[in-house]
């Protein structure tokens, strides 16, 4: 008889043990930490069925900073013997394209370079450096923002990611040209505010503020 209490005591704390599991709340797995910024989110029709395909542009914000006179895109050669380089770098350093690659007369070269790289495709919203060197050494450079640009696009679960590389929150100095006067230029600082706007048999657009180390997350329902 007092083994079959133990028994019957043995299976009802075994119960009670296995049904306190089943009844805690779930609990997501902590977020992996970031340095600096990142957005990202699903895309999914009114059903909760993942829309692929959709593109994702950034547009940047800016704040006045000051009127400081901002490099232009014209370079010198000094020495034609020397083999004078143009390239594209991103905020990684990863060349995106090589505008011009050879010997040049001695004299100013102008460089302008059209937002696209190597391939030809239009390059994501971000900062990237125009780079002229002589001889394998830097000797200038300028910096373009390209804004309003496709920099995600959903995969096959509506997810989308736009990292830190293309929020270039606090960038300095983005040089942009007065109301008043086109001839002149001011320059601007990025700030915190983003605009994403959305693109697939629609437009849609919305406002994020983001905060530094840590993901900023947007869903959205079409």
């Amino acid at each position: 008889m007092r083994e079959f209490s133990v028994h019957i005591l043995f299976v009802l704390l075994l119960g009670c043990v296995l049904g306190c599991e089943r009844e805690l709340p779930y609990q997501a797995p902590p977020e992996k930490p970031i340095v600096g910024y990142q957005i990202e989110g699903y895309i999914t029709d009114r059903l909760g069925i993942p829309l692929r395909g959709v593109r994702v542009a950034v547009w940047y914000d800016y704040e006045f900073v000051d009127t400081l006179r901002y490099p232009t895109p014209i370079f010198f050669v000094d020495d034609s013997t020397k083999v004078a380089r143009v390239q594209v770098f991103d905020r990684n350093r990863k060349v995106k394209a090589v505008l011009f690659s050879g010997r040049s007369p001695v004299g100013f070269m102008e460089v302008a370079w059209d937002k696209r790289d190597a391939a030809g495709v239009s390059v994501p919203s971000g900062i990237y450096t125009v780079d002229f060197s002589m001889g394998g050494v830097s000797r200038a450079s300028y910096t373009v923002v390209v804004d309003g640009a496709v920099t995600a696009v959903t995969d096959s679960l509506g997810h989308y990611v736009i990292p830190d590389e293309n929020l270039p929150v606090g960038f300095y100095p983005v040089p942009r040209q007065g109301y008043s006067d086109p001839r002149s230029s001011s320059n601007y600082r990025i700030t915190p505010f983003v605009a994403l706007e959305l693109y697939l048999d629609f437009r849609r657009g919305i406002s994020l503020s983001l905060t530094k180390n840590q993901v900023t997350r947007r869903d959205f329902i079409i």
